[in-house]
């Protein structure tokens, strides 16, 4: 059934997710088209000769097809004008694999009637075809079908594991407001359980429990489960945390194993919306030391690296990982290590917290300490966790600013936005490209071959002079601001 279709529907986030899978006819068919008849397209005896296991590939073309299906019909669908495309063929596509197209609206130009989408392809987790494309609607509005349905940036599910505890109540009742449907995991029916659920119809919220105790493997299998079958899951919150006197094998099961399970089930879903946070509730304990917390906040610090990883891997993919920790937080679970005039927050405001990272989860400074009287944004793991940190202050004084904090805050020297410049044009990237967590492989067109070319640039432009060692470990943006500002001083 055909309906009215009007180009202002279009919203920045609006896409459709769809799957292909190449077969040899359809080579036949694209080779009489295009003259194309390269062996390693077609002859499996051919590619194996070429050694290392080599298998006939998918040509670029073929794989690029699918965007004109995207542009005809859906986005915008049959007032089409397809004006152009940039392209990244990440990996080979090869024939019977199942490819997972996504197509994600990242701008729209209503005067003009323009509309510029990122297309990534995807084999499970693995990006192997990332393409910006712009497509212009020849009128305003126009009776149409489109082929595959629009979803909503807004349409998203958040997986909250520890849903029924104190702090996981709080934070699925303020994703819930923000109009999350929710998938909350808890090891089982309770009167926590039985509260939370009537607060949430109260609400009008859509959620559902899955019941798993997460410190053992078919736990943790039945949640990773449920969140492969969740084709909507744009945010894993994983609260879950074993008593802190527990053996060491309860903590990395509950605090590590479960989160590093649930992001694999839960990646290939977020990339297809090329757009998802997984954060961890961690502890501000991996800074303070406290006696007798060491296993609690080792799993803690496994889990954050886990999560560093994934952000640094997924970041320019939409998919970014981050950690909140904690003080003292006013629950039982830390009833018995604080005394009575010892400050603690409420869960309710570090779930306040979690929604203002959630806003700002662009930032460089992905990871948040939050304690009474004290805010800190930096990174954690094995960049100091005191990089980049803002204190808490009064409102008006941070309205108010000061030169000499803002300078500290922002990197001091102004290197990080200076030098991240001089990179995006090295590459020819868009100055509004985010290269958080980008480097070697992960943003577009720093590959191995240009890697060499952009930090001989960088030290042309800077004047200074990197080892061949130094060129050989410096594969991310952070690693090259960081060694820029040691070249510096050394110089200076």
């Amino acid at each position: 059934m055909t309906s009215t279709v009007a180009f202002d529907r279009f919203q920045t986030g609006d896409h459709i997710v769809f799957d292909k899978t190449f077969d040899e006819s359809e080579f036949d068919a694209f080779s009489r088209l295009s003259g194309d008849r390269n062996p390693f397209h077609h002859d499996a005896a051919y590619a194996a000769s070429q050694g290392d296991g080599q298998r006939t590939i998918v040509p670029l073309h073929m794989t690029l097809a699918p965007l004109s299906t995207i542009a005809g019909m859906v986005f915008p669908g049959e007032p089409s004008l397809y004006l152009g495309h940039e392209i990244r063929a990440a990996k080979p596509v090869h024939y019977g694999e199942p490819i997972r197209y996504s197509a994600r609206v990242e701008s729209v130009n209503q005067s003009h009637r323009v509309l510029t989408l990122r297309v990534l392809a995807l084999n499970g987790a693995s990006v192997v075809l990332d393409a910006s494309m712009r497509v212009q609607a020849r009128y305003a509005d126009w009776e149409f079908k489109p082929l595959y349905p629009i979803r909503r940036e807004s349409d998203a599910t958040a997986l909250v594991t520890g849903g029924s505890g104190e702090i996981g109540q709080a934070i699925a009742i303020a994703l819930a407001r923000r109009g999350y449907k929710l998938l909350l995991q808890d090891r089982g029916p309770s009167a926590r359980r039985d509260a939370l659920t009537a607060i949430l119809e109260l609400e009008k919220a859509k959620f559902s429990f899955v019941s798993a105790d997460l410190a053992s493997a078919e736990g943790r299998s039945a949640l990773t489960d449920a969140a492969a079958a969740c084709d909507d899951l744009g945010l894993v919150v994983h609260t879950a945390s074993a008593p802190v006197e527990s053996p060491v094998e309860t903590h990395v099961g509950i605090a590590f194993s479960a989160l590093d399970a649930v992001v694999r089930a839960a990646l290939p879903a977020m990339l297809a919306r090329q757009s998802g946070a997984v954060v961890l509730i961690g502890t501000s304990a991996v800074e303070t030391f406290p006696p007798g917390w060491e296993t609690y906040s080792g799993a803690k610090m496994m889990a954050t690296q886990s999560l560093r990883s994934l952000d640094a891997a997924n970041r320019a993919y939409g998919v970014t990982g981050h950690t909140i920790a904690p003080g003292y937080v006013a629950t039982a679970f830390s009833e018995a290590f604080r005394g009575p005039d010892t400050p603690a927050l409420l869960p309710a405001e570090l779930a306040a917290h979690l929604l203002d990272l959630l806003d700002d989860r662009k930032s460089v400074e992905r990871d948040m300490i939050v304690e009474t009287g004290r805010l800190a944004r930096g990174r954690f793991g094995f960049v100091p966790a005191g990089a980049r940190v803002q204190s808490a202050a009064p409102a008006a004084a941070v309205q108010q600013g000061n030169g000499a904090a803002a300078a500290t805050a922002s990197g001091g020297d102004g290197l990080d936005a200076q030098l991240k410049q001089s990179v995006l044009r090295a590459l020819k990237l868009p100055a509004s490209h985010d290269l958080g967590g980008g480097g070697l492989g992960v943003t577009p067109g720093w590959d191995s071959l240009r890697h060499i070319e952009l930090l001989l640039a960088i030290e042309s432009e800077y004047g200074v002079r990197f080892t061949s060692g130094e060129i050989e470990a410096t594969h991310r943006m952070e690693q090259l601001i960081e060694l820029l500002r040691q070249k510096r001083q050394v110089r200076t």
